[in-house]
């Protein structure tokens, strides 16, 4: 059997449905030999997932996608191999919860002043453990009947712009980079064809990005050849995953993308090469 992984997943640390649990059985069930849980702006789920894997052949390495922009548009950067235990890392990431928390109430206010009573414990309740966003907003939209489906309360209310939609805060990109650097570990460009600002990898390399997500759902064959020539051009290393949230319509599900073993072995060297140098 092939040895794949999958680097990027979602849970309800943040915006995902799965448990870190049900994701380490999803990826036992297809034979996969090593995962990233990557919440956004979220490691709540990494030590769970740990403890459930135990030692039943899976292996399970420190991940997140952080909150970054550039221009008001969204560049997202994933970390990996970093110490979880990272003092100025767990604090921007309590942060970004706080601040998380007073947008969601700005969004409820902007929902009642639309007619569509909502109470933000309500919302609150919803998001339980994880980082509170849009998705919990759009659950309880669609559990009092406000919207058709879950789809719709962000293509009607909470689209970037909408009328429901308040901006959340995001790092930088350098930002983001340089606060997994500092937690020891290494940064890579998540989604780049859906960020699509190629112009700024070359400038991001100097920031010391050091690798770039080529499998993702939303990259089609032709973009995976494309964005590897690009990191190949920028001396980055290869990431890839399903980006799963287990929701309908949201991208795919665990172990979709066949993502090999050697990305992640590459990925190592690259981080062992970066904890030499410092």
């Amino acid at each position: 059997m092939p040895n794949y992984i999958d680097l990027h997943i979602h849970t309800s640390f943040s915006d995902g449905r799965q448990t870190p649990e049900r994701v380490v059985d999803d990826a036992l069930k297809l034979g996969l030999k090593l995962i990233a849980i990557t919440d956004h702006d979220s490691i709540g789920g990494f030590r769970p997932a740990v403890a459930h894997a135990g030692d039943k052949g899976l292996e399970v390495i420190t991940g997140i996608e952080l909150s970054a922009a550039r221009e008001d548009e969204d560049i997202h950067m994933l970390g990996y191999l970093f110490r979880d235990d990272d003092a100025p890392l767990l604090e921007m990431i309590e942060k970004f919860r706080q601040i998380r928390v007073e947008r969601c109430k700005k969004m409820v206010v902007k929902l009642n002043e639309l007619g569509m009573v909502t109470d933000f414990d309500e919302v609150l309740e919803k998001a339980g453990k994880a980082t509170i966003g849009r998705p919990h907003l759009a659950e309880v939209m669609l559990e009092k009947k406000f919207v058709g489906s879950y789809n719709d309360a962000f293509r009607q209310y909470l689209f970037v712009g909408g009328p429901v939609y308040v901006p959340k805060a995001k790092l930088t990109p350098s930002e983001a980079i340089d606060l997994i650097h500092q937690a020891g570990g290494v940064a890579v460009l998540a989604h780049p064809a859906v960020t699509n600002r190629d112009e700024l990898i070359a400038e991001l390399k100097m920031a010391g990005l050091d690798g770039i997500e080529i499998f993702h759902p939303t990259h089609k064959k032709a973009a995976r050849k494309k964005y590897r020539e690009i990191g190949l051009q920028n001396g980055l290393f290869f990431t890839g995953g399903s980006d799963s949230h287990n929701r309908k319509g949201r991208y795919g599900d665990v172990g979709d993308q066949k993502v090999p073993l050697e990305y992640y072995q590459t990925m190592k060297i690259a981080w062992e090469k970066r904890r030499e140098e410092k």
